[in-house]
């Protein structure tokens, strides 16, 4: 019944925080959306103010009373510099990088002080706190810093809450706030290899792709008809020496590769997501040129980080 009270309670304090914070990038905090509590060291100093006041009242002695009264000056100079401390923080996301299930997605961060120091600042994603990040000082010229979000299944997702908590200067005080970003992040298959390599699919197509300008898949060969294969012929070259060069490919077939759901016998659909994206990423790593099919989606032959990334998103979220 207690962990049902403190569910609901959480679920109601989330929902009236989220209605203060509105989504987007950046997000700048303010004494709107700052909230501040006595830490447990806080409520022990206040326990112990109060204790020295009661007994100053009982006992009618002015070095308890000048002592409470320092204590308690300090207890509230550090309220009010430990909200100082986080008000008017900017924070804007960079990037967030794909990540490989069951590893870490890297959200990269900016923080801007907005021409004033800070002190002890901790971020941390709402959903999983224990993995904290810790800034001890933030210059005035802003701070780049990168935080990890663990990842369990694949998919694409909503970046959770991002809490960004201080106990700067005393610890008396926490102050904390809650950053809604609008961004999504990808969630790939991890890689396991099925053992075989499918068969090269031959396309023609793909010779205009590799004849495209890219200077590292070609070599050039003296022809004398430069019409027996137009599409291949390196026209400046060819203007500059007065004479016909021809690309030729370095590889002595020009060929490249369809991977397709159903060339994998497996009967698990994420142990097939698993091996393609083996494959997938295997020959970026060896420089081929690939597509990739799936039931009725197909994405078209090329190569790149780009055309990877592209790919390992449409597995990320397959269903």
């Amino acid at each position: 019944m207690i962990l049902n009270v403190k569910q609901k309670f959480n679920a109601y304090w989330m929902n009236w925080v989220k209605k203060r914070n509105r989504p987007g990038n950046p997000q700048i905090l303010t004494s709107h959306n700052v909230y501040i509590l006595p830490s447990r060291f806080g409520s022990a100093y206040g326990f112990v103010v109060i204790t020295l006041f009661s007994a100053a009242i009982n006992y009618e002695i002015s070095t308890i009373y000048l002592m409470t009264f320092l204590l308690f000056v300090i207890g509230m100079a550090s309220a009010v510099e430990a909200h100082a401390n986080l008000k008017d923080l900017s924070f804007t996301v960079i990037s967030i990088d794909d990540a490989q299930q069951g590893t870490p997605a890297k959200i990269t961060l900016f923080i801007q002080p907005n021409h004033k120091i800070r002190f002890g600042i901790e971020l941390k994603i709402a959903s999983h706190t224990k993995l904290i990040s810790r800034i001890e000082k933030i210059p005035t010229e802003g701070l780049q810093i990168i935080i990890a979000l663990e990842t369990t299944s694949r998919g694409c997702f909503t970046l959770p809450p991002i809490i960004v908590s201080s106990l700067f200067p005393f610890g008396i005080f926490k102050v904390w706030s809650y950053l809604y970003f609008n961004e999504h992040y990808y969630v790939i298959p991890q890689p396991e290899n099925p053992g075989f390599w499918p068969p090269i699919c031959l396309d023609e197509n793909v010779m205009n792709v590799l004849a495209s300008g890219d200077e590292e898949l070609y070599e050039l060969k003296q022809v004398e008809n430069p019409w027996m294969a137009p599409n291949l012929i390196a026209w400046k070259i060819s203007a500059k020496n007065q004479s016909w060069y021809q690309k030729v490919m370095q590889n002595n077939e020009v060929g490249c590769w369809l991977f397709k759901l159903s060339d994998l016998s497996a009967n698990d659909l994420e142990l097939k997501l698993q091996q393609l994206s083996y494959w997938l990423q295997t020959a970026e790593l060896n420089g081929q040129i690939y597509g990739l099919q799936l039931t009725t989606s197909r994405i078209s032959f090329s190569r790149g980080k780009e055309h990877l990334k592209r790919c390992l998103r449409q597995l990320a979220v397959y269903q």
